[in-house]
């Protein structure tokens, strides 16, 4: 299969630059207001062709270039959680999981569950030490969609729960134009933060050939004071000057570039590049449990930082064939590179291990051991579609992808003082000393094809089917080193496994629109993403006749795919002339095969407890989502939204500690949003805007790795903007992000904070920022 797919890959992009072509539509335009606000077409790229969001038979949010500006959201994380159903958690920049209606959940290497698209480049991976996929920086963008519910048919692996698409503005030949902003805001509490933003589209060659280039430089102050302790007991470091002020600060740059050629009305080829290199100066905004949330402090003894950059090439060619009634053949090219370096501080967990080792440090220190990851990634895609423009009762789209993967990591846990003591072999064997060093190499490629047919049995009543043939070949290897590292001849193991598995995910739909005004549809839908490898099992304290006797193999199987079923209902709606619209959809997914870890206890007493994934899990979910959008007035905008997420693990988690019966990680029962905007004049050529915007995300469970689970608070958020225009372009913005001050959690760690009082201790929330208030200006030409 793969041979066949690779053949019919190179065949159809031989034709494509060879085949005749029609007129191609122009770039969309960045739409500054609420999609649809005023009964226009809403147009979306969602099922991989260019048509009404009316007419497409899946729930699909849109938040607008427009929007995005006015909620001030520097990349999609600020934002995910004023789209309904929509649930996330981060840890920081370049490490935030999106979960869409309740498919999630807790795992450091497996694949993601949600799809994340920068136009038509995946950049979701396997999660690679800390880091999950990039976030791009939102400006310069004409919208984002959300796709509600599995997109495995037309998008693949990962988009088993639904999928983000940001997309961006392209380059227009036909005018020049500029745009430039820059913005000053004060974090309460904490440092001060400021951007600069820059966007000029350049016309080459009149209607021909134009180039876009766009950057930003963002600098988010810090609100988490770091404390440095000497000694394991906080109570005795508190109040002293051992304490860093607003650690967490980020900085990001952004380049984008983009040049696109057409040299006839039915051709186009647009290459582009994206760089972003982000630094924060913490490895994650953490306040620990044991100071509690509210006091947005955490101690540390080692230093801790995150760094991810990534570089994104892409080639896109559009063109069109007057085969099979006619279809606009495309092809899309994209490689993307990224570098991620993250130090994390385990002197809670290693020094005593060191203090075994060497004795005690001296007046009661702890031997500060930072955890150092770094990782390299690589995925180059290849898709090549063809979509059908007829005017006939049958549609289709078909096509063929190929990924490769390429993941490189490694992890080094050393000790970076030991005070003047010297350490004995095999701990002192390198120098800083170390206690682990891993390194792991692990490779993806996927082939797949893709064919959905809807045909129009009426002028009001049309159904559809697709299905996605899948296979994909992984193998690992990885090394692991104990005490000394390399120097130290402490293998604890090394190995190399394969994994490999076929299938093909399917998707029904029927939709009935009487009218213009209204549509409603049901459909069922599967998505997947792919399995992986188990590590052998080393432990040395269970004999390998104890393990077998505990059901744990000497080297377990390679785990397979999970997948999902979607049975959804949902209508479209709009009254008044359009000027109200209605959205709702209620579904139910059960997912199955779901990859969790099996745990086996053995040795005395059954103290040892070893662990490894297997496909044994089981989720359902149910529940559904409303928006409501309106234009009550001329330049007055309202939106309205809303999510009740229902889901839970029908079987035990035991390396969560979680029952049968458990709510699913990080997802809340109940969400809402609501935003407003209003345009007016106020003299003249001068213009005026306000815009409010609350949105509240309800209690869930959370905890990431190891030990006990702990409540996520509920929380509501609200911002606002208030700013004016003038007719030659110039804008003043004066803004204020969380006017109330509320803590919000974004999601909770086990990690090394140190404590003498309870298990609690070594738990820190991952809390968002505190008010900020700020000062926008923008220039137009």
């Amino acid at each position: 299969m793969f041979r066949s797919l690779q053949r019919a890959s190179t065949a159809a992009f031989c034709l494509l630059l060879a085949a005749p072509a029609a007129a191609l539509p122009d770039p969309a335009a960045s739409d500054d207001g609420i999609p649809g606000g005023n009964g226009d077409e809403v147009l979306v790229t969602a099922q991989k062709r260019e048509q009404d969001v009316r007419d497409v038979p899946a729930s699909v949010s849109i938040l607008s270039g427009g929007i995005l500006r006015l909620l001030n959201a520097t990349d999609f994380s600020r934002v995910a959680d004023t789209v309904p159903g929509l649930a996330f958690a981060t840890t920081g920049p370049g490490n935030s999981q999106y979960i869409i209606r309740g498919i999630g959940g807790v795992g450091f290497v497996q694949s993601p569950t949600t799809g994340v698209y920068l136009d038509e480049t995946p950049l979701q991976t396997r999660a690679l030490r800390g880091f999950s996929q990039p976030d791009p920086q939102l400006f310069d963008v004409a919208r984002v969609e959300v796709l509600r519910g599995p997109q495995g048919v037309l998008f693949g692996s990962s988009s088993m729960g639904g999928l983000v698409r940001i997309v961006t503005n392209r380059p227009d030949a036909s005018a020049a134009a500029g745009q430039a902003t820059a913005s000053v805001s004060s974090v309460r509490d904490g440092g001060t933060s400021s951007d600069a933003k820059g966007m000029l589209n350049l016309p080459l060659v009149a209607d021909t050939l134009a180039l876009r280039v766009s950057g930003s430089v963002v600098r988010q102050g810090g609100w988490i004071d770091d404390l440095r302790p000497t000694t394991g007991n906080l109570t005795e470091n508190r109040g002293t000057d051992r304490v860093r002020e607003d650690v967490n600060w980020t900085r990001t740059g952004t380049i984008r570039g983009a040049l696109r050629w057409t040299p006839s009305p039915d051709l186009a080829i647009t290459p582009s590049l994206v760089w972003q290199s982000a630094f924060s100066n913490a490895d994650r905004p953490h306040s620990d449990a044991t100071f509690g949330r509210r006091a947005r402090v955490r101690a540390r003894y080692a230093d801790t930082f995150a760094r991810d950059r990534f570089v994104i090439g892409s080639l896109l060619i559009e063109t069109h064939v007057d085969a099979l009634g006619g279809a606009d053949l495309t092809a899309s090219s994209s490689y993307m590179d990224r570098r991620s370096r993250l130090s994390f501080d385990v002197t809670a967990f290693d020094s005593p291990l060191v203090e075994e080792i060497v004795g005690a440090g001296p007046g009661g220190r702890l031997f500060p051991t930072p955890l150092r990851d770094r990782g390299a990634t690589t995925q180059f895609t290849q898709e090549i579609r063809l979509v059908s423009v007829g005017t006939g009762p049958l549609q289709y789209v078909v096509g063929g992808v190929y990924r490769d993967l390429d993941q490189r990591s490694g992890r080094r846990i050393t000790v970076s003082d030991l005070f003047g003591i010297v350490a004995p072999a095999p701990l002192g064997a390198s120098t800083p000393p170390v206690i682990q060093d891993t390194a792991v190499h692990f490779g993806e490629s996927e082939l797949a094809g893709f064919a959905e047919l809807t045909y129009a049995v009426t002028s009001t009543l049309k159904v559809a089917a697709g299905a996605r043939l899948f296979g994909y070949r992984q193998r690992e290897a990885s090394r692991r080193y104990g005490l000394g590292g390399p120097a130290g001849v402490d293998l604890a193991y090394d190995y190399a496994e394969r994994n490999r598995e076929t299938g093909v995910t399917p998707r029904f739909s029927v939709s009935y629109a009487p009218g213009d005004s209204a549509t409603v549809y049901a459909s069922f839908a599967q998505g997947f993403r792919t399995g992986g490898v188990n590590a052998p099992i080393t432990d040395d304290i269970c004999s390998p006749a104890e393990r077998r006797a505990a059901g744990i193999p000497d080297v377990p199987p390679p785990y397979g795919s999970d997948r999902t079923d979607n049975l959804e209902l949902g209508a479209k709606t709009r009254f008044l002339g359009g000027r109200l619209r209605v959205d709702g959809a209620a579904f139910a997914i059960d997912w199955k095969d779901y990859q969790q870890a099996f745990q086996g206890a053995c040795g005395v007493n059954n103290a040892t407890t070893i662990s490894f994934t297997v496909n044994a899990g089981r989720v359902r979910s149910r529940g559904g989502e409303l928006e409501v959008t309106a234009t009550p007035l001329a330049g007055l905008e309202l939106h309205a939204g809303g999510s009740f997420t229902d889901a839970t693990y029908r079987n035990a988690v035991p390396n969560l500690l979680l029952a049968a019966g458990s709510r699913v990680l990080d997802v809340p029962r109940w969400a809402w949003n609501a935003r407003g905007s209003y345009d007016f004049a106020v003299t003249g050529a001068l213009r005026g805007t306000l815009f409010a915007a609350a949105r509240h995300v309800g209690g869930s469970n959370s905890g990431f790795g190891e030990g006990e689970v702990l409540p996520r608070p509920a929380y509501t958020l609200v911002d606002a903007t208030a700013g004016v225009r003038t007719g030659n372009g110039i804008g003043v913005d004066l803004f204020v992000t969380n006017l109330f001050d509320a803590i919000p959690v974004f999601g909770q760690e086990f990690t090394t904070s140190p404590g003498n009082t309870t298990a609690t201790s070594y738990f820190s929330y991952l809390v968002g920022p505190p008010r900020t208030v700020g000062l926008r200006v923008s220039l137009g030409i």
